[in-house]
């Protein structure tokens, strides 16, 4: 016998994704039209030729959309957007003010500052396209790429020196089965330090993932990262290892 199971719809499926997109982009078609017809006769206050008047609303409106992508694209690889925000939030309410002086019918002498806000913009429209354009498509060339590379050779050292203190902890519990006394010969104090709990763990890398693909990418080391996370530089090392791998630390 079945299970019944109730009708409802699955955002999951390609269908819905496909919806959303198409919804969205013909709600922002809309929105750019209404826009653009405000935004052409704000042109006019600035002093722009009637044939270059379609040039205003694309450098305002167009270019919000721009520095919208930079900020999805730039927290998709976890470096920081405050450049692309700064410059959406900028856009945005040049753009919103300059609707709203047009529908409100301001005198001409604010008609000719906000002309003349438009205008200057013009400059550093071309500053931040080319900025965002560089910041987008082009490797940066920092100590990242180094220590990716090496991440290899740093996680074999730590595995080494794992080994290494698993030895002696052997030795020093075999020390403490021969001798017929009951105490080790080197004392309480070092039977206390092998078996005290280690606070550097591998599963404790991925509570601190973020930080560690941060300090990654400001090119710190493995040994550098340790010293700024209660985690052992082999499973740093495995963990850069795994996020070279996805993709999110980037060589050049």
């Amino acid at each position: 016998m079945s299970q019944h199971r109730p009708s409802r719809i699955n955002p999951d499926t390609l269908p819905v994704l496909v919806l959303a997109v198409l919804l969205t982009a013909g709600l922002a078609g809309v929105s750019f039209t209404i826009s653009y017809a405000a935004l052409r006769e704000v042109s006019a206050w600035a002093t722009v030729p009637t044939g270059l008047a379609w040039t205003v609303p694309v450098m305002l409106d167009a270019a919000t959309v721009v520095y919208l992508l930079a900020v999805v694209v730039k927290r998709a690889r976890h470096e920081r957007a405050t450049g692309a925000w700064a410059a959406l939030v900028l856009w945005t309410a040049v753009s919103v003010t300059a609707n709203a002086a047009h529908a409100y019918g301001v005198p001409d002498e604010l008609q000719r500052l906000v002309g003349t806000v438009v205008a200057a913009l013009a400059p550093i429209a071309v500053l931040l396209a080319t900025h965002t354009i560089a910041d987008l498509i082009v490797a940066r060339t920092d100590a990242t790429s180094a220590t990716v590379a090496n991440t290899d050779t740093a996680a074999a050292s730590a595995v080494q020196d794992d080994s290494a203190e698993a030895d002696d902890v052997a030795e020093s519990d075999t020390a403490d089965t021969d001798d017929p006394s009951g105490a080790s010969a080197s004392g309480p104090t070092d039977v206390r330090r092998h078996t005290s709990p280690r606070p550097r763990t591998r599963g404790r890398a991925a509570e601190y993932r973020d930080v560690i693909v941060r300090l990654a990418a400001d090119g710190l080391s493995v040994r550098e990262i340790e010293g700024h996370v209660p985690v052992r530089k082999s499973a740093i090392a495995e963990l850069l290892r795994r996020e070279h791998r996805a993709g999110v630390v980037r060589t050049a």
